[in-house]
């Protein structure tokens, strides 16, 4: 059984916690150029001593937001496809799998529509804008494609499709999710369900295509 932090340790995680928040915050406002050291840490109310008792400097506290976003990524689409997969298995055969591919595309869609900080961050500086953190952008991308093109495999081990080569659609699915969200994370989007039905569709037939034209051994 893990120990419980004592108060210093529960003050210093709390402290950390602020600064990561008010940079989140300062970061999806100004981009990385806009905001500086002071703006963070006057947003979180505490001191720049705070701020170099957790962080060396800016680029470190923005390295760890970009990772919070990568894993927290991965975490998602690998879930949504595990469900996705596990109810394919629970159903029979002629039930549709673009109606069973649309609530684990949902899932995902919601939840990171509902973290709107950190992909305002990849808005402003992710897409092509800041060269500095250009592998790391790319290191995002590839936490999103690498579980769904091993969900496209697992989906072929099984059963489901005949096999196709999965990593172009993968790349082609990461990229439009990646671009719907931040849209409608920047713009405010109510149409959430036409996107849902246009990604899985995308999917859906992307899939239902390359294994028709792909040959079986």
């Amino acid at each position: 059984m893990k120990p419980k932090p004592n108060k210093r340790e529960q003050s210093k995680a709390e402290t950390r916690e602020r600064l990561v928040s008010a940079a989140r915050r300062e970061f999806a406002r100004k981009g990385y150029a806009g905001t500086s050291l002071r703006n963070i840490t006057s947003e979180a109310g505490l001191t720049t001593g705070a701020f170099y008792n957790h962080f060396r400097d800016k680029r470190e506290i923005y390295l760890s937001i970009l990772e919070e976003l990568s894993q927290r990524l991965r975490a998602l689409v690998e879930e949504a496809i595990q469900e996705f997969i596990d109810a394919r298995r629970l159903h029979p055969k002629r039930s549709p799998t673009m109606a069973l591919l649309r609530p684990a595309i949902a899932k995902v869609f919601q939840e990171a529509i509902e973290d709107q900080d950190l992909f305002e961050i990849l808005r402003r500086d992710g897409l092509g804008v800041n060269s500095e953190f250009r592998n790391h952008y790319r290191k995002i991308l590839r936490e999103f494609t690498e579980p769904m093109r091993k969900g496209l495999e697992d989906f072929i081990k099984a059963g489901f499709s005949r096999p196709y080569e999965t990593e172009g659609l993968a790349q082609v699915a990461a990229i439009l999710f990646f671009s719907v969200v931040i849209y409608a994370s920047h713009d405010g989007s109510r149409d959430r369900e036409g996107w849902v039905d246009t990604i899985a569709a995308m999917i859906h037939g992307g899939a239902k295509q390359l294994s028709a034209w792909t040959p079986v051994s």
